[in-house]
């Protein structure tokens, strides 16, 4: 249990730093996002979240049973930023978009999209079987 805890344990840490951001008031996310537009900043967020989603879903599975864990993967993160959406829209000063959710997910299928091209260099797919 604590094994697999490790690999999951930076997915859940991310999830409650997005859900910390989402908690934030519209200006200060304003001044802490240094003019960079909204599509940019979700999709970047959740990048980094598909990362750590693919780390911990990957673990263990030989190269031919991956297209599953890629799936699982896109679909927690897509559940995950609708959840956010709707989590956002309760917020004062906050409001929530679909706009938002699709640069979610796009940013989680370019991780995986990363992941696997990162994969195919030997010594990565190496750490990954031995980590």
């Amino acid at each position: 249990m604590l094994y697999r805890f490790k690999y999951f344990a930076p997915a859940v840490l991310y999830v409650i730093l997005i859900l910390t951001l989402s908690s934030l008031n519209q200006r200060v996310v304003a001044n802490l996002s240094w003019g960079v537009q909204d599509f940019i900043l979700h999709f970047v967020e959740y990048h980094f979240y598909g990362v750590t989603l693919i780390w911990a879903l990957y673990r263990e599975k030989p190269r031919t049973e991956l297209k599953a864990s890629y799936r699982l993967a896109v679909s927690l993160g897509a559940l995950s930023a609708m959840a956010d959406e709707f989590y956002q829209a309760f917020i004062p000063s906050r409001f929530s978009t679909i706009e938002d959710v699709v640069a979610d997910i796009f940013g989680v299928i370019l991780s995986i999209i990363t992941f696997s091209l990162l994969m195919k260099i030997p010594v990565l797919e190496k750490f990954r079987q031995n980590a």
